[in-house]
């Protein structure tokens, strides 16, 4: 009686210690919460041309929105995304002179789309003054150093004076540009770079002693840039390379004036003329060549710049070269083969006192 007793006490007590009770499984729905409490990081690997073409794409349509009166600025933007999503994008558009617009963009994603306008947002809406002026400028010195570059000397070293003055003061009042743009910000630009580049063509009459070899280095500044411009996203990634690489080709050209003053005065003439008369053209059929060079010395944050390469481009990068070595071949027949003549001041004097 007792033993059946004990039994029936100790029974429940080992049920309590040895059969444990199943845990309560977690609602899936509780986790899926959970796991879109936090989104999942974005990959890390992207691919550039199709960034690039996305950012072009949300910047395209702000000139046509500047040149708009109207009320109506919804636009349709294609960007190409891989998902069928739409967002509505409100951009504060800088219209220059201190006009703002804000602009509401419905911006679509679709599988087949593309940028059709390439690289409008900065070119702007159609050709302004500026543009014109500054491109007939670039064609009319690439010309000049096409033509003219080895036979004139005062003339070719006034224009290294101006190209270099301009496009240095170019550099220093874009990187320094405030958010909404200096007043009048066109008529800065021109008369800022115009007004210094008279000063360097001065001074390099005067002092052709040292500004004979800035014509190596303008060209080998140019040729710089010409080389980093045949990939997208510029053939050199890194800033720091890219400008030690700017200034190491500069140099080379400056010394191979003292080596080999004649071949490298045509060389870096002809070179000059053709890039500038390239760049010039750039300005009005607007390939997207200008881009490369925008990428490469603006470096202000309130500025987007964004090169892609397609067929222009490549045709215009092409035309450089074209033009750099038939310009050389016309040089060298008519100033060394047929005329003889060295690169200097009153060397045809000097020859005719010496006889």
């Amino acid at each position: 009686m007792k033993l059946s007793l004990l039994f029936c006490l100790l029974v429940p007590a080992i049920s309590a210690i040895v059969i444990q009770q199943p845990t309560r499984t977690v609602d899936s729905n509780i986790m899926l919460n959970k796991r879109q409490g936090s989104p999942t990081a974005l990959p890390t690997a992207h691919y550039i041309k199709r960034d690039l073409e996305d950012t072009l794409s949300l910047y395209e349509n702000w000139a046509d929105d500047c040149s708009n009166n109207n009320d109506n600025n919804n636009a349709k933007v294609a960007v190409s995304d891989l998902n069928n999503l739409w967002q509505t994008v409100t951009n504060t558009v800088y219209c220059g002179n201190g006009k703002l617009k804000t602009v509401t963009k419905t911006v679509t994603a679709t599988k087949s789309s593309s940028t059709s306008k390439g690289s409008s947002d900065t070119y702007g809406y159609g050709i302004t003054v500026a543009q014109g002026i500054a491109g007939i400028t670039c064609m009319l010195f690439g010309i000049f150093f096409l033509i003219f570059g080895y036979c004139s000397f005062r003339g070719t070293l006034a224009a290294t004076g101006f190209v270099f003055f301009a496009v240095m003061t170019w550099i220093g009042l874009v990187n320094n540009e405030p958010l909404h743009g200096y007043p009048h910000n066109e008529i800065v630009y021109l008369c800022v770079s115009t007004g210094l580049g008279l000063v360097g063509s001065f001074l390099f009459i005067f002092i052709y002693g040292v500004s004979l070899y800035f014509v190596g280095g303008l060209a080998g500044f140019f040729f710089a840039v010409f080389i980093l411009s045949w990939k997208e996203n510029l053939v050199i990634q890194i800033q720091v390379a890219r400008i030690c690489f700017i200034v190491g080709m500069g140099v080379v050209l400056a010394i191979m004036i003292i080596l080999l003053e004649s071949y490298t005065i045509i060389f870096c003439t002809s070179f000059i003329g053709g890039f500038l008369f390239i760049i010039g053209l750039d300005l009005f059929i607007h390939t997207g060549l200008i881009n490369a060079f925008l990428t490469i010395f603006d470096g202000n944050k309130n500025h987007t710049n964004v090169y892609i390469i397609k067929t222009p481009t490549y045709i215009s990068l092409a035309f450089i070269i074209v033009l750099t070595l038939a310009s050389f071949g016309w040089q060298y027949y008519w100033n060394i083969i047929s005329k003889k003549k060295e690169f200097g001041i009153n060397i045809e004097e000097k020859k005719e006192e010496k006889k």
